[in-house]
């Protein structure tokens, strides 16, 4: 990797400051994506196991080393662990599903997906894996493979959640996991500040690394990202475009313009002779913030990460941050009933999670 496109982790590692992101990719589109952002300079691929194509992952990335066009030391693969693996023993049983889907015999990054153990077998005794339906479905249904759906569902249609289980003795966990050589370096994803900080008191051996939050024009996340890097954490942005494509249920009728269309994007866009998405992906980088924009269209993917010959000027960024708005679109409401719940000071007085939608953002079924 080319150390002037990465920034250093606090294990000593270099993280890289763009990757390909694959939630929502879909079956059939989700390798050739990979092969395209592969062959045209990234390094850093982002995954997880309910986004429900790491085995399609995988089998890109060996084909790409098969065939001698990447070697697999010279990638970056970070995937995350779900939330109904918290528990110690299923958190094991999460890693070695990832490593034989993705043909690999470690990652360079693993990510706690969310703070909260929800949704979850009610009390973490069976876990939920891809094979098993990275799907809704009721918790007591026999699934195979030994595990449940990775959106388990109680028989009134709500969320199941293990409310005695806390995301420390997942961390603890995954420090073993980078003992045994499987994992190298260690993060969070939806974690506020409060818990961030309490993972990197907590940690005994292997310090937390990178957390991976959504962060776009709308949402900066100014004081945020100034607390991790102080405290020599990366800071990572998923949604780093604004997500225009994200799915029906997180999207309302007061949302904003997309990221992507809105003029003041659009005007830096023409100054530069760039993309609006290059723009925004600049952006992120000058903060040394890592951004994983996903696309699955080949033109979208190599323009996405073109973006290191040209810099945003004072003026450009300061009208960037006048776009800062507060406008965060992934809340995940239906999951707040669990203590460890990250997002509380969002959701309105009095708010109780509904019906879980019987749909998830996963790729479709292969």
């Amino acid at each position: 990797m080319n150390p002037s496109r990465c920034v250093p982790m606090a294990n000593g590692l270099l993280y890289p400051l763009v990757g390909l992101g694959t939630w929502k990719s879909p079956h059939g589109k989700t390798g050739e994506a990979v092969k395209s952002a592969i062959r045209s300079g990234y390094r850093m691929i982002d995954t997880a196991n309910d986004y429900n194509n790491e085995h399609e992952i995988g089998s890109a990335i060996k084909e790409l080393i098969d065939n001698n066009e990447v070697k697999r030391e010279d990638l970056f693969i970070q995937s995350k662990l779900w939330n109904g693996n918290h528990r110690r023993e299923n958190a094991f049983i999460d890693i070695k599903k990832t490593l034989e889907d993705l043909q690999m015999d470690y990652v360079d990054s693993f990510i706690i997906h969310w703070p909260q153990a929800c949704p979850s077998h009610p009390t973490g005794a069976l876990p939920g894996i891809r094979k098993s339906g990275a799907f809704p479905g009721l918790y007591t249904d026999e699934r195979p493979e030994g595990g449940i759906w990775m959106f388990p569902l109680d028989k009134d249609g709500l969320y199941c959640s293990d409310n005695e289980s806390h995301y420390i003795e997942t961390y603890h966990a995954m420090e073993e996991m980078v003992d045994l050589g499987w994992v190298r370096s260690l993060g969070v994803s939806n974690f506020n500040k409060q818990q961030v900080q309490e993972c990197i008191n907590e940690a005994k051996k292997h310090p937390l690394c990178v957390v991976q939050n959504e962060i776009h024009p709308y949402f900066q996340q100014k004081d945020f990202v100034d607390f991790c890097q102080h405290n020599d954490v990366v800071v990572q942005a998923f949604s780093p475009l604004g997500s225009a494509d994200r799915p029906s249920c997180y999207k309302k009728n007061t949302d904003p313009t997309p990221v992507l269309g809105n003029p003041t994007i659009g005007a830096i866009a023409a100054k530069h002779g760039r993309t609006p998405a290059q723009v925004v992906v600049r952006w992120h980088i000058q903060r040394k913030v890592s951004a994983v924009p996903k696309s699955i269209t080949h033109e979208r993917v190599v323009s996405n990460g073109e973006v290191w010959d040209f810099e945003l000027d004072n003026d450009d960024l300061n009208k960037i941050s006048e776009m800062n708005i507060g406008w965060q679109f992934l809340l995940w409401e239906d999951t707040s009933m669990h203590p460890d719940y990250p997002f509380k000071d969002a959701l309105q007085n009095g708010f109780k999670p509904g019906k879980a939608p019987l749909a998830t953002t996963t790729a479709s079924s292969a």
